[in-house]
């Protein structure tokens, strides 16, 4: 009843494809700095992949968002139990703090990238290598934490969809 697309299940698929992407294109980061990969084609990847994570994880911040608002209206409609929406506080928390941490560092991950790959004085291959290592590790642990988070999100929903078939009989 609450999700009739399967959102959360997309998502996850999503989030599961940038932690196999993002960090592919840090190692063509590396090849690119020994010469093994061109420049070129590490930033031919390196922006749409940037890309995706960046909207993928802002979705999935909408996506709780969402579910959270819904299930709080149903709670407050039908009268059920109050605990159903005060579970998801509990997904923003394990994840909206992590989730911005690594917006911010993967977006600064791509912007100095860019100052590197132009040349740009304050932009040195090493700050742009730490930064982006960084990103690599917070997006591989926000994955799993979302992954995890709307697994628990889906299976609330599921307990939802079933208090509110029990009240409206």
């Amino acid at each position: 009843m609450l999700d009739r697309i399967p959102f959360g299940p997309i998502l996850a698929i999503l989030a599961l494809l940038c932690a196999l992407l993002f960090p592919a294109t840090a190692v063509m980061g590396l090849g690119a700095s020994s010469g093994w990969v061109t420049i070129p084609a590490h930033v031919n990847w390196s922006v749409p992949v940037t890309l995706l994570t960046i909207f993928t994880h802002a979705i999935i911040m909408f996506y709780f968002i969402g579910t959270g608002s819904r299930i709080k209206e149903v709670v407050r409609e039908l009268g059920l139990d109050s605990t159903l929406y005060r579970r998801t506080l509990a997904f923003k928390t394990r994840v909206f703090p992590l989730s911005s941490l690594t917006l911010l560092v993967v977006m600064a991950a791509y912007i100095l990238g860019g100052g590197t790959h132009t040349h740009f004085r304050w932009t040195p291959p090493l700050l742009h290598g730490i930064v982006g290592g960084v990103a690599v590790l917070l997006n591989l642990l926000l994955c799993l934490r979302e992954v995890g988070c709307i697994s628990d999100n889906l299976t609330l929903v599921d307990e939802v969809d079933q208090a509110v078939l029990s009240a409206t009989r």
